[in-house]
């Protein structure tokens, strides 16, 4: 029987070891944290898989294919992506078959730039039913960081806000996941970190973990490195970048694929968020980095740089809010939108949430406000009307329904992610006092850079041939999308598809 050994339990690790064992492989995974998970705990649990069959209007792949074309720009592999669009079905299938796992379709969650070629308004992604598993299960999986926000729990419900606001289905998709695993007697380890790979003859034969050797084709699944601030001064551009996700994407799987002769590919990219940081609130001991989901989009607010001038459609998917953040100012030497501020006034504070902050809570100590835009603008150090300025140009545009500088509400995703009882669903004028600001950070849910792989997850060689006995998938392989983040569940689509398929063929 052969042996597998799989590195990390996020959604590419655990669909690994699942594919493995009813390959009829001898599986182990390891992984570094004291709960199963990874950042795929902390998540929607949403899934892009364009062609699954839960819906009516079966997708048609070549329409995906015609999307991705439109968007994966830069360190992009056209081949990786054609095998994701042709078996994201059979995968999400064969997960459902596998598991007590269940998915729902998302009717009405557009790919985020619909207005493509190819793009759709609806339903390419999925997620996990509500679902209740054995408590020996559950107490298993990762929990969230944030005080206040209820935890994932795979026997609780969720809905859009939900998703938003906080963790609502990762949990229920690694707790079946895991289930699945328990009825095939995988062993999963906790708190056992790989040390590195047993190289010999050319060859991946296994791992050493805690001094012990486990000998097997092995499969990297440890997810990115945006943990690590070495590689992410090495690798990420040099903007301020606050890494998201659990602390074990520390970059495990890559150091030890560099260190067999590995092949790197999209190294500078990653799946940016722009964040705040609530003091106070940690995971795995660090600073905890909440995402900006909605609350930039609303109407009422606006992003400004650290000159007070706005510099980007807010409404847009947090991707490319995350990349215009890291515009490089020549003149100053300095990426002035890393960190940034978000702007918003008293009608917005009175109607939205905002990070763990609901309308009726008192304002926190880290929440800038002041009675008038020139005293904020003072508290921020921005030079003197320029905060009034950028302010007075948004709101002129806001009454006529427009925004003249960067088009925001005129995008599909914009408009079903705003306010849809608001008289816009993404444009109002900040003019009620009092007025507040928070910091925004160049956030990174997770890095897109690392090895290499086939379209059977087998890492790859300098000279494009393949490791023999290593494979990587998920945040630890590098992403075949390049820059594109296309839709809700982008990471965790290809990490079931490439993951299940390194389990297969590690497995045979």
């Amino acid at each position: 029987m052969p042996s597998v050994v799989v590195i990390g339990s996020g959604a590419a690790g655990l669909a690994a070891a699942l594919a493995a064992a009813d390959a009829g492989a001898d599986v182990v995974v390891l992984e570094s944290a004291a709960s199963v998970g990874g950042t795929t705990a902390l998540s929607g649990g949403v899934v892009w898989a364009p062609g699954h069959p839960y819906r009516d209007d079966r997708d048609d792949t070549a329409d995906a294919l015609k999307y991705l074309d439109a968007i994966a720009r830069g360190d992009a592999d056209r081949s990786l992506i054609a095998t994701f669009v042709e078996d994201v079905g059979r995968v999400v299938g064969l997960v459902q078959e596998s598991t007590p796992l269940q998915w729902e379709v998302l009717p009405d969650w557009p790919d985020y730039q619909s207005e493509f070629p190819g793009g759709r308004t609806g339903g390419r992604s999925i997620w996990p039913a509500r679902l209740t598993l054995p408590h020996d299960i559950g107490a298993r999986v990762q929990r969230p960081a944030e005080p206040g926000v209820a935890p994932s729990s795979v026997d609780g419900g969720a809905d859009k806000e939900m998703l938003f606001r906080g963790p609502a289905r990762g949990q229920a998709l690694v707790g079946a996941l895991l289930a699945g695993l328990e009825d095939r007697k995988v062993e999963v380890r906790t708190a056992a970190r790989a040390e590195s790979l047993v190289h010999e003859a050319g060859e991946v034969r296994g791992v050493i973990a805690d001094g012990e050797r486990l000998e097997g084709r092995v499969v990297l699944a440890s997810g990115g490195f945006q943990h690590d601030p070495a590689l992410r001064a090495t690798f990420l551009p040099a903007a301020a970048i606050a890494p998201l996700g659990t602390r074990g994407c520390a970059g495990d799987g890559l150091r030890m694929a560099m260190g067999v002769g590995a092949s790197l590919g999209n190294m500078t990219e990653g799946w940016w968020m722009p964040a705040i940081a609530v003091p106070g609130e940690q995971l795995d001991g660090v600073q905890h980095y909440r995402p900006l989901h909605t609350e930039r989009a609303q109407p009422g607010a606006i992003l400004v740089d650290r000159a007070g001038h706005r510099f980007v459609d807010e409404a847009q998917n947090y991707a490319d809010v995350g990349r215009a953040m890291q515009r490089f100012d020549p003149t100053t030497h300095s990426f002035p939108a890393s960190p940034c501020w978000i702007v918003f006034d008293a009608r917005y504070r009175a109607r939205y949430p905002f990070g763990p902050l609901m309308p009726d809570d008192p304002d926190p100590a880290w929440l800038h406000r002041a009675d008038d835009l020139e005293s904020l603008g003072a508290r921020l150090r921005i030079p003197a009307g320029a905060l009034a300025d950028s302010i007075v140009r948004f709101d002129d545009g806001a009454r006529r329904g427009e925004d003249p500088d960067f088009g925001r509400g005129t995008r599909h995703y914009e408009r079903w992610i705003g306010d849809a009882d608001a008289p816009h669903p993404t444009l109002a004028c900040i003019s009620d006092a009092p007025f507040y600001a928070a910091e925004v950070h160049l956030g990174c849910l997770g890095t897109k850079g690392g090895p290499r792989t086939d379209d059977r997850a087998r890492v790859l060689r300098l000279d494009g041939g393949p490791i023999a006995g290593l494979f990587a998938a998920g945040n630890a392989a590098a992403s075949p999308f390049g820059i594109a983040t296309p839709a809700g569940g982008c990471t965790i689509g290809p990490a079931l598809v490439f993951g299940t398929r390194a389990g297969e063929t590690a497995a045979r």
